[in-house]
């Protein structure tokens, strides 16, 4: 049924019901009211700030952590990270020391940092428009002023006992000013209204870079009216002092610092004693309260620097620092470069489905550490990080690792350095689709353009690319076994669905004593080693698995858990051999008809069902078949450079053929 058409008259009474929704105005004695009746009402910066990031509501993921809602689906492969950065705002929140410390979010170019605070300051705009998140001020102040800051401190310890009303802080110049001039000191009658945070209309957000060559502190603590300078001294700081910096403007909310330790050092002392002290000092007349959350962003470079600089051992103390590396997940990565190229003109070109999973098989090889585990190689450890099986390693291997590498991802290839490749074959004259050995090859001729990775190692990457290299072959291979079949897919779910409902009676205790239903679980699980004395604890991790996502109300598929798609692959995939053999041109011309058929039928299930185009369809199945073969795809002589045994440039397949 479609949505009833709005008229122009619906259209502007619903645009003045949404302005006036969030107004409120009255005087301090109905504000106390309020707050006397519902505390939470008043809150301090770091408790609005954490609010507003559960509000976006939280899950258990896979592997037992915290999922948060204002993260999910935007920000990728970064858990841990994530739950740091909410736990430094949950204590923060508790009113804990932590409050009085700057969070540094410390990673390399392009990992996220700036992506993850831009989420905080919407995900706080909208939770102060809800009832819930409600902000109150002080009418007319350029720092919406706490209204609790009017209260005598005499008077705040009983209000704190009898109500459980915590107030922190005193009024700024401006609204001491208007109190004792505009209202004679009658704090009851002092205008008070309901405020949104705004990063546009500077409104409890604030932002400063720090990277401004002639660095102005007025920028942060606000301009002084020089026409306003004649007075007393708390007569000029309530009319010369306009309190229009960036600091001021993020009182009761966030402030983001961006390249931090780039500031100038005045600016620097004046950052730390917000910080510290939680006031903005102001020169020759004294300092204004602040309560505001303080996020910094660098790169490990100037913190290095910065940390180095023994002129900087107060600052340090007062940093909390988040690394904020890059993804180490391929499929993670792949969905970051979906949303890049979503919001990019990549759009009008076609790029092959394994380009994208290449591209990030290379990107995160350039990140890992080298596998401390006996035996290990780089894949297995790459396949371990995309929640993969790799026998005889378990997660516990990976774990492990982790502890003793905990700059793993602190460096290497970024997402944009990726997309500015898959780019630059784009812009080649002819090119309607990008393969994936196409955009291999432009990330390896790229590397020495990519300031960030400083000097290229050259054998190391010629050793990433022939790895990659080898992934795709295998990953070629398995696209075109599941495009080989007609059925595949209804099978690989069917068989699926047999699995997961065996184990769902099996955990029940209803399974009883049928061999048949058992052996059929084991012949799955044995296919992906899970031993014997292991089934159990794998059968109720997909239990799990399978209630959670019908609770969310997402289908199961075969390929949703990717141990259980490797064991269905194998009992259902046409075996090497055959496919190499039907792929292969006959000799014969009364064979090349079937032949022709097979491939033809091929490719459109690859076109219809798996986001293939002509192009890159046939690149496949040409691919996959000289793969099979056992044919070399590029030499390295001397680990020097890169000469490709594979046509890079595809064109339009003859229709013929395809």
């Amino acid at each position: 049924m479609s949505e009833q058409k709005l008229t122009v008259e619906d259209i502007l009474a619903q645009s003045d019901q949404e302005a006036g929704r969030f107004s409120w105005e009255g005087t301090f004695a109905d504000y106390l009211s309020m707050v006397v009746d519902t505390p939470s009402i008043s809150r301090l910066s770091h408790a609005t700030v954490y609010e507003a990031i559960v509000e976006c509501g939280t899950e258990a993921g896979a592997d037992g952590e915290v999922v948060y809602g204002l993260f999910k689906d935007k920000i990728y492969g970064l858990e841990r990270a994530l739950h740091n950065i909410v736990q430094y705002f949950e204590a923060s929140a508790r009113r804990l020391e932590s409050r009085r410390r700057i969070l540094l979010l410390l990673g390399p170019p392009a990992s996220g940092k700036s992506t993850i605070v831009d989420l905080i300051k919407r995900a706080l705009e909208a939770y102060t428009r809800t009832d819930r998140g409600a902000v109150y001020a002080i009418a007319g102040c350029p720092m919406q002023e706490d209204p609790l800051h009017l209260l005598p401190h005499r008077l705040r310890p009983a209000l704190r006992e009898q109500y459980g009303v915590y107030i922190e802080g005193d009024l700024c110049p401006r609204c001491r000013y208007l109190l004792r001039v505009g209202h004679g000191g009658r704090v009851s009658d002092v205008p008070v209204t309901r405020v949104t945070f705004s990063e546009h209309e500077a409104i409890g957000i604030g932002y400063y870079v720090a990277t401004n060559p002639r660095p102005d502190a007025s920028m942060l603590v606000g301009s002084v009216d020089t026409a306003q300078l004649q007075g007393d001294r708390a007569e000029v700081a309530g009319k010369a002092f306009r309190l229009d910096g960036e600091f001021n403007v993020a009182n009761r909310g966030i402030m983001e610092f961006v390249e931090i330790f780039k500031a100038d050092p005045h600016l620097l002392t004046t950052l730390l004693g917000l910080a510290q002290e939680l006031v903005i000092k102001m020169d020759k007349f004294g300092s204004v309260y602040a309560d505001e959350a303080i996020v910094g962003h660098s790169n490990e470079g100037d913190f290095a620097a910065f940390a180095a600089d023994e002129r900087s051992e107060a600052l340090k103390d007062r940093i909390i620092a988040a690394q904020i590396p890059y993804n180490l997940r391929v499929s993670d990565e792949v969905r970051i470069y979906g949303d890049m190229i979503r919001s990019s003109t990549l759009q009008s070109v076609h790029v092959a489905p394994l380009t994208l999973r290449v591209g990030g098989t290379f990107s995160v090889l350039s990140r890992l550490d080298p596998p401390s585990r006996q035996g290990m190689s780089v894949m297995d450890k790459l396949h371990l990080y995309d929640g993969e099986r790799v026998h005889p390693y378990s997660r516990q291997d990976l774990v492990e690792m982790q502890r003793h590498h905990l700059n793993e991802g602190m460096s290497g290839i970024s997402p944009r350095y990726v997309m500015n490749r898959l780019g630059a074959v784009a812009s080649k004259p002819g090119v309607s689709c990008i393969t994936p050995l196409a955009a291999l090859d432009s990330l390896w001729q790229g590397l020495d353009q990519n300031v960030s990775l400083g000097k290229i190692d050259v054998p190391t990457y010629v050793s990433m690319v022939s790895e990659t290299v080898r992934e795709y072959g295998i990953l070629a291979v398995k696209e075109v076994q599941r495009a080989y079949d007609e059925s595949f897919e209804d099978a690989a779910n069917r068989l699926l669905n047999d699995y997961v409902g065996n184990v769902a009676s099996y955990l029940s205790g209803s399974h009883g004593a049928d061999r048949d239903v058992e052996r059929d679980m084991r012949e799955l699980e044995r296919a992906i080693n899970i031993a014997e004395r292991s089934k159990d604890a794998f059968r109720t991790e997909i239990h799990r698995l399978a209630v959670r996502r019908k609770e969310e109300g997402s289908a199961l598929v075969y390929s949703t858990e990717s141990r259980l798609r490797t064991a269905i692959e194998s009992r259902l995939f046409v075996p090497r051999h055959k496919l190499d053999r039907d792929l292969t041109e006959p000799r014969f011309a009364r064979q090349k008809a079937l032949w022709a058929q097979r491939r033809a039928s091929i490719t459109e299930r690859l076109k219809n069902r798996y986001g293939y185009c002509s192009v890159c369809a046939c690149d496949l199945l040409d691919y996959a078949t000289h793969v099979l073969k056992g044919n070399p795809v590029m030499k390295a002589p001397k680990n020097e450079g890169i000469e490709w045994q594979w046509p890079l440039d595809r064109a339009e397949p003859d229709a013929s053929v395809s």
